[in-house]
C-alpha cells in the first residue's frame, strides 16, 4: 500500500501553531474593536445573518456499518438550528459567500467540549477556502482589513487565494437552493477522516430577483418557508490519499471523482416564521464552534485546530461587550 494511502487521517502541527492561534485572536479583537468602537460586535465572519431555523436532523435506519460512527451510529431524529448568513457583505446585492451553521441538541456521548452537548457542523457556500493554513488566513485577513496597496498585493502574490476569492463569491437566488461544504476535514471514528457536504433537496429554483434588494436572502428564506418545507442531504466524502485529498491544506478540494459523495443522514426544515418574536436575537446570540463535537467527529487540520481557541475567545468577547450595553 502506498504511503499516501496508510497516511490517513494523519496531523502535521507546526512549532509555532500555538503562537500564530493566539496572533489571530489578538487581531480579531482588534479589528472588530475599529469596526464597532461601542456596543455589540457582531462575528467576524459570517456576521450577517439572513435567518436560523428550525429543524430535525434525521439519520435513517439501514446505514451500512462503516458509516454507523458518532452522531450516524443510531437511526435517530435530531433537534436542530441552523443559522444562514453571509461572510463579510454588508447588503444582499454584494457577491459573498454564504454560510450553513448547523447545531444538534442533545447529543449524548464523549464531547470534546465539557458540559456540551451538542454537535455543530460548520459549512461554506464553496468547497475551499482562500488560505491553507491559519499562518496564511492570518496573513489574508491583514491584508484585508489594510485594504488598498497592501490588499492588491497580497492576491497579487498569493494566486490561489485570488483565484478562490473570484470563484466563491455569487449573488446566490436562496440559501436553500444552493450547497454546502465543510471545506475543512474531520475524524469519522478511528484512523478515518471525512468531509461534510449539505446538497439542497427541494426541486424549488427562484430566478434572481430584478433589481437585487439588500434583504432578498433573507425575504427569500422567509417566503419559502411561509409557503414549504426545505431540505438537504447531509453526505460525506472520505479521505482516500494524504497527498490529493490533504488534512492540512484548506485550499484543496476533495473531488467527487476521488472520493465519492456518500449520504449519512437529512435535514428536515419545516414550515415557520423566521421572524417570529425573538428569532432574531437567538439568531445573533447562538455561538457555533465546530469543537462542540463527539470525538469520533473531532476536527482536524490546522484551521480547525485554531478554531478551537478563536471560537470561544471571541464568543466570549462578544458576550463581554453585550454585558457592558
Amino acid at each position: 500500500m502506498p504511503s499516501s494511502e496508510r497516511d490517513l487521517a494523519q496531523e502535521t502541527i507546526a512549532p509555532d501553531e500555538r503562537a500564530v492561534t493566539a496572533e489571530f485572536v489578538d487581531f480579531l479583537k482588534a479589528a472588530s474593536l475599529r469596526r464597532t468602537p461601542t456596543g455589540p460586535v457582531r462575528r467576524f465572519n459570517q456576521g450577517r445573518h439572513s435567518g436560523c431555523v428550525e429543524a430535525e436532523f434525521i439519520v435513517e435506519d439501514g446505514l451500512d456499518a462503516r458509516l454507523r460512527v458518532g452522531v450516524f451510529a443510531q437511526p435517530r431524529r435530531y433537534r436542530a438550528w441552523i443559522r444562514f448568513a453571509s461572510a463579510t457583505s454588508s447588503s444582499d446585492r454584494e457577491k459573498d459567500v454564504r454560510g450553513m451553521s448547523i447545531a444538534l441538541h442533545d447529543v449524548g456521548g464523549d464531547n470534546l467540549t465539557s458540559g456540551s452537548g451538542r454537535q455543530d457542523f460548520v459549512l461554506n457556500s464553496h468547497p475551499v477556502m482562500m488560505a491553507p493554513n491559519t499562518r496564511q488566513f492570518l496573513d489574508l485577513l491583514r491584508a484585508a482589513d489594510a485594504g488598498g496597496a497592501r490588499r492588491a498585493l497580497f492576491f497579487l502574490t498569493h494566486p490561489t487565494a485570488a483565484r478562490v476569492a473570484f470563484a466563491s463569491r455569487h449573488n446566490h437566488t436562496s440559501h436553500l437552493e444552493i450547497p454546502y461544504w465543510s471545506t475543512t476535514p474531520y475524524l469519522f471514528g478511528t484512523g478515518r477522516a471525512v468531509k461534510y457536504i449539505a446538497r439542497p433537496t427541494s426541486s424549488r429554483r427562484s430566478p434572481l430577483p430584478n433589481p437585487l434588494t439588500d434583504t432578498y436572502l433573507h425575504d427569500r428564506l422567509g417566503q419559502h418557508l411561509r409557503e414549504s418545507e426545505a431540505g438537504f442531504d447531509v453526505l460525506i466524502q472520505f479521505q482516500t490519499d494524504s497527498r490529493r485529498t490533504p488534512i492540512e491544506d484548506a485550499t484543496v478540494e476533495w473531488r467527487e471523482e476521488e472520493s465519492p459523495y456518500v449520504r449519512v443522514a437529512r435535514i428536515q426544515i419545516p414550515k415557520q416564521d423566521i421572524d417570529a418574536a425573538g428569532r432574531d436575537a437567538a439568531c445573533e446570540q447562538i455561538a457555533f464552534n465546530p469543537w462542540h463535537s463527539l470525538a469520533d467527529h473531532r476536527p482536524l487540520g490546522s484551521l480547525n485546530r485554531a478554531r478551537r481557541e478563536i471560537y470561544d475567545a471571541m464568543a466570549q468577547f462578544r458576550a463581554s461587550r453585550v454585558a457592558r450595553v
